[in-house]
């Protein structure tokens, strides 16, 4: 691969690991905010609702974006690999080996 290549490759890898900690964190938020199954009452129904509603939604776009990481993460693979087999298939074919006879 050549070297810009490998650069942009390194710069979308490091990319999508901030994505990653970035999410967890964002988890890490929701499950202290009240994220778990059986949340408590605020004591505000409208407020119970909006928040069981905004959870639903954040943990449905979670799903999402770690199934556009993975995919995201397979097309930088098949690209890798791809770009080996172009680089395999243009190396010269040298002389077959010589039988010693």
């Amino acid at each position: 691969m050549t070297c810009w290549a490998h650069a942009g490759a390194d710069r979308w890898q490091r990319r999508i690991e901030r994505m990653q900690r970035r999410l967890e964190r964002m988890q890490a938020a929701a499950e202290r905010w009240g994220g778990g199954g059986d949340r408590p009452s605020s004591g505000n129904r409208a407020f119970d609702e909006y928040r069981a509603e905004t959870l639903r939604r954040l943990e449905e776009e979670q799903r999402e974006f770690k199934e556009f990481l993975n995919r995201l993460r397979h097309a930088k693979d098949k690209a890798e690999f791809d770009e080996f087999m172009a680089e395999r298939g243009r190396r010269p074919q040298g002389p077959p080996p010589q039988s010693e006879n």
